[in-house]
């Protein structure tokens, strides 16, 4: 029926099937085609298909889609790891406006994205030993609204553990936070009415390491816009710095991670502890947009997250190790935990300035009288 329609048809070619309805296997119409004396010979001369069982390239080889696969994924990577050269201007970038105000990684929901099971506790305090905090004094940079704070303050028995955010709101709600892990000690003598309308039925009472007398927050930007002097005003025995790097890099660059590594060391006791969780360096590319500033410094980096031991063994950290990697269902909490040891004092080095033997000297903490309306274009990592 095909071919009785083509003949009927003038100007068809005699020819062609079902497999081939367009009469391409026909060697007279592609590679011995002849043009009539009277063809316009500016006209295009007719396509050969390569493939003719395939004129549109349907079957691709999966070989060639591997390779394809693979160009775009090196093209990728090599772009990614050149980006901060490569940068766009800041003019024509289009910035998150909304999510300004979290430009420090000051969000308030935090919690409820790392711990998305209420009932459970934070999985990063599984790698922390009673031993690290037990009578120490304790600092905890970038603490947020607390929980692991408080943690650390009510089942480690620190003898004195200060938390300390930049975003003031952060910090309300931190101290409100301590009411209710006082609540968590339930009665059975009293309904629980009692402690709804009138808050925890235990008092404080006056032992000053027991918690809560043991926990305070405090606002402050703990980072120093120039380099630490060598006399601090507080000195601790372990700090914590929790996913807090990869902001501050994006808010004051190299410079701004280098200072605030010489001011821990510097405020840590001989022999004390850092302890230390940093982003991975593919998720600052997801928060690069959210100030011109930050957009700036992501395009300056040099020191990548996991150079960060190195850099610290050079500033005077004895030896460090990896206390482990949590498991979290979102690849970019899987954050490594690491440690670092300061050195007991020699006889022959230099006795640390403190401000017992000294009182000629102050150090410098920027922003801790700032007023939160005004210094914080609040940062989820997220």
């Amino acid at each position: 029926l095909f071919k009785r329609c083509v003949e009927k048809e003038k100007g068809f070619v005699p020819g062609g099937d079902a497999t081939d309805p367009l009469n391409l296997k026909d060697p007279d119409l592609t590679l011995n085609y002849t043009p009539s004396p009277d063809h316009n010979q500016d006209m295009p001369t007719p396509i050969v298909f390569i493939d003719q069982t395939d004129p549109l390239s349907l079957k691709r080889s999966p070989k060639r889609k591997r390779e394809r696969k693979l160009s775009r994924h090196k093209s990728s990577a090599s772009a990614s790891a050149n980006e901060h050269i490569e940068a766009a201007p800041a003019s024509s970038v289009k910035f998150n406006e909304k999510a300004k105000k979290f430009c420090y990684g000051n969000y308030s929901k935090y919690y409820g994205y790392r711990n998305p099971d209420k009932s459970e506790q934070d999985v990063r305090l599984q790698f922390f030993d009673s031993s690290l905090f037990a009578g120490k004094d304790v600092l905890d940079l970038g603490c947020n609204i607390g929980h692991i704070t408080l943690t650390i303050a009510k089942e480690y028995e620190p003898k004195k553990i200060v938390g300390v955010d930049i975003d003031g709101n952060l910090i309300n709600v931190a101290r409100k936070n301590i009411r209710r892990y006082l609540s968590k000690e339930k009665s059975s003598k009293f309904p629980v009415s009692m402690q709804l309308c009138y808050g925890p039925l235990f008092g404080q009472g006056s032992n000053e390491t027991k918690f809560p007398n043991n926990v305070t927050f405090r606002k402050e930007n703990w980072v120093p816009l120039e380099e630490p002097q060598t006399v601090n005003t507080e000195m601790f025995d372990v700090i914590l710095c929790l996913s807090v790097t990869k902001w501050v890099q994006l808010n004051w660059g190299d410079e701004g991670i280098k200072n605030l590594f010489r001011k821990m060391h510097q405020s840590i006791r001989p022999g004390g502890k850092l302890i230390l969780e940093c982003q991975h360096w593919k998720s600052y590319a997801r928060r690069k947009k959210l100030t011109p500033a930050i957009y700036k410094n992501y395009s300056k980096i040099q020191i990548m997250p996991h150079e960060f031991p190195q850099y610290l063994m050079t500033i005077g950290f004895s030896d460090w190790q990896t206390l482990g990697t949590p498991y979290h269902s979102q690849k970019g909490f899987r954050r490594p935990i690491w440690i670092f040891t300061k050195p007991l004092a020699s006889p022959t080095q230099e006795p640390v300035l403190t401000p017992e033997n000294t009182s000629s000297q102050t150090s410098t903490l920027v922003g801790s009288s700032q007023s939160s309306d005004t210094d914080i274009p609040p940062s989820q990592e997220l």
